[in-house]
């Protein structure tokens, strides 16, 4: 190769390099963009009382209310339930979230039951 070639294909590479480092600060600027604007989002849709934007593509916005619960000691119940979900929550941790979901979905679905209360009880995965 001669020099002029050398010199041409330095270019290139450090042309190539700017226009690498310049689309990954855009994406990361329009990643932090698209976060603040799901995070003001779920501001607005609590000031309106209307479902959380997650929630109302799945559920729309119409006058249907809903009662949310997310059980935050999932592992823990599964734990109470049994000692050999110890092992399993880190061998197969989603098989056993929806295990302790089902059951508890149904105790929801008994105790409504019992109490008179007709509700359709289901589980529904967020993002």
């Amino acid at each position: 190769m001669d020099t002029w070639t050398s010199w041409l294909a330095l270019v290139l590479v450090l042309a190539a390099s700017v226009v690498l480092v310049r689309a990954v600060v855009e994406v990361r600027r329009l990643r932090a963009d698209v976060a603040a604007l799901e995070e003001h989002a779920g501001e607005v849709a609590g000031e309106l009382g209307a479902l959380p934007p997650e929630l109302s593509r799945t559920f729309g916005t119409g006058a249907r209310h809903l009662i949310s619960v997310e059980i935050l000691n999932l592992f823990e119940l599964a734990h109470r339930e049994s000692a050999l979900t110890r092992p399993l929550t880190a061998l197969t941790p989603r098989l056993l979230r929806d295990v302790v979901h089902r059951r508890i979905i149904g105790r929801v679905r008994q105790n409504l039951n019992e109490q008179g209360v007709r509700a359709d009880v289901r589980l529904h995965r967020a993002r």
